[in-house]
């Protein structure tokens, strides 16, 4: 059981299908190991948040409680991936439910409603982020093609497949990500009161792993 935080698993699976000059098998894999993780994920999400509800007072608890409880969010390793996250393991967790008892938590209705606090808040920003793709590839598609004299056929041919496979992943993963629990009326207006604090919960979370540094390297083949 490996510890990490939970809440990066989008934007590694945004990595795993970053553009980059590989082999086609090396691409098909990549492409398909991202949509395993990222449809495992949204069932996961389905199950535990679907059926609740949040507030204000719930936010407050999960902003509070979030440096602890992250302490608790850990990655079971069933299949040998260390990036798949696994919400029942830490409900089932002894030590979580000690923790949540020692802050005189509902140790299942907490988790759920944090579940659904930062996944619905993630499914805005991953729509967000995947409403600019079309625009974002275009631009790099024509910047392939202005360069296609100087890195030679082969190269441009491996570069265009990348792009290609990236557009077809993020559309992938827009379908996959509007399954997720949406935020209703009251809960967004709560989300807005609190989203800068929201998001420095979660932006500290990434850069605690370096996903920022490794897309930033991902990005060298330009």
């Amino acid at each position: 059981m490996k510890q990490q935080g939970w809440c990066t698993c989008l934007a590694i699976l945004f990595l795993a299908v970053a553009p980059s000059v590989v082999s086609a098998q090396s691409e098909t894999e990549a492409i398909e190991d991202g949509k395993r993780k990222l449809d495992k994920l949204v069932t996961e999400v389905q199950e535990i948040a679907g059926g609740v509800r949040f507030d204000e007072a719930d936010v407050e608890s999960v902003i509070g409680l979030w440096p602890e409880f992250d302490e608790f969010s850990k990655i079971v390793d069933d299949d040998g991936d260390d990036e798949s996250v696994d919400f029942k393991a830490i409900l089932a967790d002894p030590t979580y439910h000690q923790w949540a008892a020692s802050h005189g938590l509902d140790a299942e209705d907490w988790m759920r409603k944090t579940v659904r606090i930062m996944m619905t808040l993630y499914r805005e920003q991953m729509l967000q982020s995947v409403a600019l793709a079309p625009q974002q590839i275009q631009e790099q598609m024509e910047m392939i093609e202005q360069q296609r004299a100087q890195v030679g056929e082969e190269l441009y041919q491996q570069m265009k497949q990348a792009m290609e496979s990236s557009a077809a992943m993020s559309k992938y993963m827009e379908e996959a990500v509007r399954k997720m629990p949406e935020a209703t009326a009251a809960e967004e207006a709560v989300l807005d009161k609190h989203r800068d604090e929201l998001m420095m919960l979660m932006m500290s979370d990434d850069d605690e792993y370096g996903y920022d540094e490794e897309y930033e390297e991902d990005e060298e083949w330009e």
